[in-house]
């Protein structure tokens, strides 16, 4: 019989969660969060950070969400479910415009990302996480991760994966 794409992802997302209680990860370092747990955080006012992009440009959470909605989603290379997010996001970049989406990279580096970035026709922001230190501040306990903040900055979804319902999100 085959198995739902739903009870993949939640068994992916189980298996992640036993990768990260192991304190390993591909890199040597442990993504497992010690702050405030992720559910505290919906309805709450979002952690503002700064981070570059990959042309170095600082980008700060706070000045971007006064002027739309924005799509936080935390991500690796070697996350295979975050690679398959990316057609998706490329297509809601086109297609909701009043929507601004950031890949949060985590623990990477520049040199990993830039080329990795255009091989795959990343078409929206790219931001560098080196430390996991948003990440930390976002309580995540793994990747992917998606967090929609409302235009305002108030959290109005917290995920594992993509918000379904994004066009109501949006409009939020």
């Amino acid at each position: 019989a085959l198995i739902s794409v739903s009870r993949l992802r939640s068994f992916l997302f189980v298996l992640s969660l036993c990768f990260l209680a192991g304190n390993c990860s591909p890199n040597g370092g442990c993504s497992v969060s010690k702050s405030m747990p992720s559910g505290q955080l919906l309805g709450s006012e979002a952690p503002n950070f700064v981070l570059p992009n990959l042309q170095g440009e600082k980008i700060e959470l706070a000045q971007v969400v006064k002027e739309k909605p924005v799509l936080l989603v935390f991500w690796a290379t070697w996350c295979p479910t975050c690679l398959e997010e990316i057609p998706t996001l490329n297509e809601w970049t086109k297609k909701f415009p009043q929507l601004q989406i950031l890949g949060i990279n985590v623990q990477e580096s520049l040199e990993q990302i830039k080329p990795f970035a255009s091989k795959r026709g990343m078409n929206y922001a790219v931001l560098l996480d080196r430390e996991a230190d948003v990440a930390e501040q976002y309580g995540l306990i793994g990747i992917p991760a998606a967090i929609m903040v409302a235009k305002g900055g108030r959290i109005i979804y917290y995920g594992f994966s993509l918000p379904e319902n994004i066009e109501s999100l949006i409009g939020t």
